[in-house]
């Protein structure tokens, strides 16, 4: 964690990577094919299985578009210790469906903690008093515009046993991504998966291929091996439209006048995520006994707002600074709990590209709040607060149970705990090193302990 936040420190405020992201990207072919050292736990798939067949776990950014159908009234405005509660409708999935990756519609879940000064805080001020909030990879929550609309968390109602010490409970809903997503006015994009013959689904590394080709899956259980298919098939597919993600970056760039260094590393970028992409579903097939590839990307309203400094500005800021720093982290620490040679050694290369394209958009954003002046500044600092304070707050939902672990997808305890650690140790003071430039007001809202300890001296933070 010390190493990643100087590498992240070095982009936002000098700029000095730019010499690491325009370099010659890391390829497979030179991953090891041992363990790396360290305390890892092995893990399973970080998703959770919910009703109507979604799943309910992290993800990258907010999804417009629920419509609640959780039923129930409850909310109050503010706490009332003598206002009755509802009972708690059933955990449902709302909302349109996401087909070909992220794991369908919002889905809520139950979530209760204790009453805060003897009442139950309102859906708006719940957050900070809840344990089992799922988690983000930058956070693709529910919500949505307009009357009616469902938002991320609902309540409170009453717990179903009197007695619980826990008896405010909250139907919290979010969705699954992975990886930078293309989002399209807010909502995921991904191409449709394709059970045929498929380029996608074969590389040209030839180590990796040999590995791969020697996995023995056979103590698997036919449920198991269905279910990491699934599960990396997903990741192919956020993969692969991360490379349209990063190209729509590189327009933006230019739209902007951006420094040539940047879209160089754009560009480097994109092809890094062509590779993801393959090895993820060369994997997914394996583990599926059949070709695994994509279908056609939709990309209709994707170049929408290319002249925009703000808008790329702050999607770089959830997508890049917040879910490629996750990313990054996450797969370094799932290749350490990996056993299949293969899946460790794409662990491993995923790992190091995704964070040589973390350090490219804290450069970015860094480059843009400086061009951009204060107010663009202060923008960027509250897009940081709302996705900070969800991952940090965020934890898991239910488990899924039945995968075994070390083939890829950490635990959903390891997760919760990965992600709060990496909120605290890199996330929050790197942002803090970002926004605060002479004491603007933007850096103050991260001046918590660990950001002016980086900001007084990081030396001194690396070495606690």
């Amino acid at each position: 964690m010390r190493n990643f936040l100087l590498r992240i420190l070095v982009a936002s405020q000098w700029g000095a990577s730019l010499a690491l992201v325009s370099g010659c990207g890391t390829h497979i072919e030179s991953g090891s094919s041992s363990s790396s050292p360290g305390g890892a736990t092995s893990g399973v798939s970080s998703g959770s299985s919910s009703p109507e067949g979604a799943t309910s776990s992290s993800s990258s950014s907010s999804t417009a578009g629920a419509t609640s159908g959780a039923g129930g009234g409850g909310q109050v405005d503010s706490p009332d210790a003598s206002a009755p509660l509802e009972p708690y409708p059933d955990p449902t999935c709302v909302g349109p469906f996401h087909d070909g990756g992220y794991y369908g519609q919002c889905c809520y879940e139950v979530h209760c903690t204790a009453p805060v000064g003897g009442a139950c805080p309102a859906a708006s001020e719940a957050a900070p008093h809840l344990d089992d909030l799922p988690p983000g990879s930058g956070t693709c929550t529910c919500s949505a515009e307009g009357e009616g609309a469902a938002g991320w968390i609902q309540g409170p109602y009453a717990n179903r046993t009197a007695s619980d010490p826990g008896s405010c409970c909250y139907l919290v809903g979010s969705i699954s991504c992975e990886g930078r997503p293309l989002l399209v006015r807010g909502e995921p994009r991904v191409a449709p998966l394709a059970h045929a013959p498929s380029a996608w689904s074969q590389t040209d590394l030839r180590r990796f291929e040999r590995a791969l080709a020697d996995t023995d899956l056979s103590a698997l259980a036919p449920a198991a091996r269905r279910e990491l298919a699934r599960r990396w098939a997903e990741r192919g597919q956020n993969e692969h439209a991360s490379v349209a993600s990063f190209g729509r970056f590189a327009l933006a760039l230019m739209a902007q006048g951006a420094p040539p260094q940047l879209l160089e590393a754009a560009h480097r970028a994109a092809l890094d995520e062509v590779r993801h992409a393959r090895v993820a579903l060369a994997i997914a097939s394996a583990y599926a006994g059949e070709p695994v590839g994509v279908g056609p990307l939709p990309l209709h309203g994707a170049l929408d707002d290319l002249g925009s400094l703000e808008a790329i500005t702050l999607a770089t800021v959830v997508e890049g600074c917040v879910g490629e720093t996750l990313s990054a982290i996450e797969a370094e620490v799932a290749a350490q709990a990996a056993e299949p040679p293969a899946v460790r050694m794409a662990l491993q290369a995923i790992a190091r590209d995704e964070a040589r394209h973390a350090e490219l958009a804290w450069a970015f954003v860094r480059w843009a709040v400086t061009t951009g002046g204060a107010r663009l500044r202060e923008r960027v600092a509250a897009a940081f607060a709302r996705a900070l304070d969800q991952v940090g707050t965020g934890a898991p939902g239910m488990a899924d149970g039945d995968l075994p672990p070390s083939h890829g997808f950490l635990a959903e305890g390891e997760l919760h705990r990965l992600r709060r650690q990496a909120v605290a140790d890199v996330l929050r003071p790197a942002a803090a090193a970002l926004v605060d430039e002479r004491g603007s007001s933007a850096g103050r809202e991260f001046s918590d302990a660990r950001g002016n300890a980086v900001l007084r001296g990081g030396a001194t933070y690396l070495s606690t």
